[in-house]
């Protein structure tokens, strides 16, 4: 009894804890949702964007690297080498007199060291089986260390012009980056209004059904007590069923835009999505259609992009052309080796060298190929100048059909709420004479049917101006969570 007692006490427990943990995980996966928190979601969460802003990453690291060529650069060297062994090498002299007179005192002390050693060389007695002279000495292990600075004194303003060109296109690939925020804020919104759209649907639906199955119980009742024929009740069972169709579409409206929705903000797709921003249409002066244009070719992001690379492009050409320059390149080396080459009679002792050198280089003929590189980049200029034009042709023309369909939207409003009221009248009315047995059960679905068809054409209406605001907003440049309340 005891075992069983415990048995059934742990799986009390179990149960519990898997009840909390769904109720949990159920409650994690609701969530209440505005628009700017599904805007603000939808701009962190966007793999667009965290692209577009590398780009911009990269074009910054772009515009240090032309800067930094343009300073000195320091290298670092070292080698060692093995040499093969060979007899020693002497040279022999008919004399010691060649430096007679020489006061080697009065020289500087870099000479006295080169010829102090090659002097005692000379002076000192043959060897048993050696011809005298000096003798150089065989050093089979050499090293050295050796450390670079060089400086781009003029480059033909190659360096100059690839750094304004850079910083050009770094200002462009923060542009295309504004531009890639404002059509994402707009894909959310437009997702956020499809959702609310379909939550809309399915209200409109589900109150159709409730009010189809109230009068087909009531007209059943009738049915029994002999004040309405079979075929009447047969009408109202068919409009439920194509109530219930509807209600079932827009059911799964509601979840194929949730999932839309939840991937655009980076949630679980299964995330059950509570929006709090509804639509509450008021009427607005619609902006006109000048004074948007104008604000959409001075804000337009996509334009100052391009107008940026149209100057990185001739700064290119700048470049290409300053090949046709002269070049001077500045050099100081300095040296540590053992042996050191300068120093012949050092032997192997570590000795310390420098130099300094100036490069002139000049390209005088090349068969045109400069000139041939600068047409090329021209043509890039002239091809970046046309998609310029191109663009505000199709700005115009997307700001033009955005404000028409705005001020098409609003129109709609009015008529659909209008047909609402109509709707609503004729239904009350039709449903006063069906209850006093002076309409048919047909004009009563169809009364039904003709108010239900008014209610989501002014809910499409509604929504569908929402977004038409939204679409306008986009093509003029601005980033703003459009109205919602």
């Amino acid at each position: 009894m005891k075992i069983r007692f415990y048995s059934l006490a742990v799986l009390y427990f179990s149960l519990s804890a898997l009840t909390t943990t769904y109720a949990q995980q159920k409650q994690a996966l609701l969530q209440q949702l505005s628009l700017e928190q599904a805007v603000k979601l939808g701009l962190e969460s966007s793999k667009v964007l965290h692209s577009s802003q590398m780009k911009v990453n990269a074009a910054d690291a772009k515009v240090q690297e032309s800067g930094a060529s343009m300073l000195p650069s320091l290298s670092v060297s070292g080698n060692y080498t093995r040499l093969s062994d060979i007899d020693p090498q002497r040279i022999n002299f008919s004399a010691a007199s060649l430096f007679t007179g020489v006061d080697f005192a009065a020289l500087p002390k870099a000479s006295q060291d080169a010829f102090l050693p090659l002097l005692a060389q000379l002076n000192k007695p043959a060897e048993s089986g050696s011809s005298g002279g000096v003798g150089f000495p065989v050093i089979l292990d050499n090293f050295s260390l050796k450390a670079s600075v060089a400086y781009p004194m003029f480059t033909g303003f190659r360096l100059e012009a690839a750094k304004s060109a850079a910083e050009y296109n770094a200002q462009a690939a923060t542009q295309d980056l504004t531009k890639d925020k404002i059509e994402t804020a707009f894909n959310v919104k437009n997702a956020y209004w499809t959702l609310y759209k379909a939550f809309q649907l399915k209200k409109v639906a589900e109150e159709s059904v409730t009010q189809v199955e109230a009068r087909l119980k009531d007209a059943q009742n009738m049915l029994k007590n002999g004040m309405m024929t079979t075929n009447d009740v047969l009408r109202l069972q068919v409009q439920l069923s194509n109530t219930q169709l509807s209600r079932i579409d827009a059911s799964n409206a509601v979840r194929i835009s949730m999932v839309s929705l939840n991937n655009l903000l980076g949630l679980p797709l299964a995330t059950e999505l509570n929006l709090t921003t509804s639509v509450e249409y008021q009427a607005t002066t619609t902006p006109e259609f000048e004074q948007s244009l104008q604000k959409a070719l001075a804000s337009r992001p996509e334009l100052a992009a391009t107008e940026l690379r149209i100057k990185a492009a001739e700064e290119s050409v700048r470049a290409t052309k300053g090949a046709a320059l002269p070049q001077v390149n500045i050099g100081v080396n300095y040296e540590m080796a053992n042996p050191n080459q300068r120093y012949t009679l050092a032997g192997a002792v570590w000795k310390g060298t420098w130099n300094l050198g100036v490069q002139l280089s000049w390209t005088v003929w090349n068969w045109g190929v400069t000139g041939y590189q600068a047409a090329q980049a021209e043509a890039q200029v002239a091809q970046v100048q046309d998609n310029l034009e191109q663009l505000k042709d199709g700005i115009k023309v997307e700001v033009m059909q955005n404000y028409l369909s705005l001020l098409q939207a609003k129109e709609k409003i009015s008529v659909a709420k209008q047909g609402v009221e109509q709707s609503e009248e004729n239904y009350r009315v039709t449903n006063e004479k069906f209850k006093k047995g002076s309409a048919l059960t047909t004009d009563v679905v169809d009364a039904e049917t003709a108010r239900l068809q008014a209610k989501v054409s002014y809910v499409n209406s509604v929504v569908d101006h929402e977004v038409a605001q939204a679409k306008l907003i986009k093509s003029i440049g601005e980033q703003t969570v459009a109205a919602g309340k």
